[in-house]
């Protein structure tokens, strides 16, 4: 037989219609489940869930975290069935043989279970043995946060590109609906909660980030980030956030630049959170509130 014949006799393992059909069925099973579930029917919509998961059709589909606990708190068996189901993508984690999808179903499973330090730790035994940087960037994803709250900044190195990334693509997205409010046919409401997300990104994640810039000692990026951030709220609040990052990286002369900064912009009335926030620095109390009136540039005119 030549190769072109055997070409010609090769066959999908299964018929296209059989496919459809199968990934059409477990759509309906998977929100049916949905709704036995949001009904308190707990032990249907588990066993349910558990046929749709079972299928390799199922593949595109995983349950929110708010549902996943909603079960397990209501029905105590399903807490077995979902660490085996976490316990199965552990396996293909720590065999190295997970992608970007399987690593977050992973981490919002141990999250579910309240074992969030397991991600943390499968992370570090994965760093140790080696792991491709693609892996670990994936669960980098999901810890980053944590390793910045734990000043592990070193961790972070080759992540900070990424953070970057993030924190711009928000601070342009915020810039552009803001000059373009009409441009995806959004109701003001609609409007209004994406500006807020994006302000709320970059006042968040987008500080940890400045932080862990800092703690890096990168200190062009953290200055675009703290430009960025402040270019979607420049208030007493944002200044405070930036100075609480900046302290925790232990960057006083920054954090002293945004306290100066915002004494420029505000009357000291306005600046009681930065006020505060200041004074975690070693020494750096402000001036009291005579001193710093007589020193604000509006008090020299």
């Amino acid at each position: 037989m030549s190769e072109e014949e055997a070409l010609d006799n090769v066959k999908e393992p299964v018929a296209p219609q059989s496919r459809i059909d199968l990934e059409r069925r477990v759509e309906a099973e998977y929100k049916a489940a949905l709704v036995l579930l949001k009904e308190k029917h707990y032990k249907q919509a588990l066993r349910k869930f558990k046929w749709v998961f079972a299928n390799e059709a199922s593949s595109d589909l995983f349950l929110p975290s708010t549902e996943i606990r909603k079960l397990v708190k209501n029905y105590p068996p399903a807490a077995a069935v979902i660490k085996r189901w976490r316990n199965d993508k552990e396996r293909l984690v720590l065999a190295q043989n997970a992608d970007l999808t399987l690593v977050g179903q992973w981490d919002t499973l141990n999250s579910c279970l309240g074992e969030k330090k397991r991600t943390m730790e499968v992370y570090f035994k994965l760093e140790a043995a080696g792991a491709p940087e693609e892996l670990l960037h994936d669960i980098l994803n999901e810890i980053w946060e944590s390793l910045a709250r734990a000043r592990k900044y070193e961790k972070l190195k080759g992540y900070l590109p990424t953070l970057g990334f993030h924190l711009l693509l928000h601070s342009i997205e915020f810039d552009s609906a803001m000059l373009f409010p009409g441009h995806r046919k959004q109701s003001k409401k609609e409007w209004q909660h994406e500006i807020e997300r994006h302000i709320e990104y970059l006042l968040d994640k987008g500080s940890m980030s400045y932080e862990v810039a800092l703690g890096l000692g990168e200190k062009r990026a953290a200055a675009v980030f703290a430009k960025k951030i402040l270019g979607v709220e420049t208030s007493d609040r944002a200044y405070a956030i930036l100075i609480k990052s900046a302290v925790r990286a232990r960057a006083y002369p920054e954090a002293l630049a945004h306290f100066a900064e915002a004494k420029e912009k505000f009357s000291l009335r306005r600046l009681k959170n930065s006020s505060q926030a200041i004074k975690a620095i070693p020494g750096g109390r402000p001036a009291s509130a005579k001193q710093q009136r007589l020193e604000s540039p509006k008090s020299r005119k």
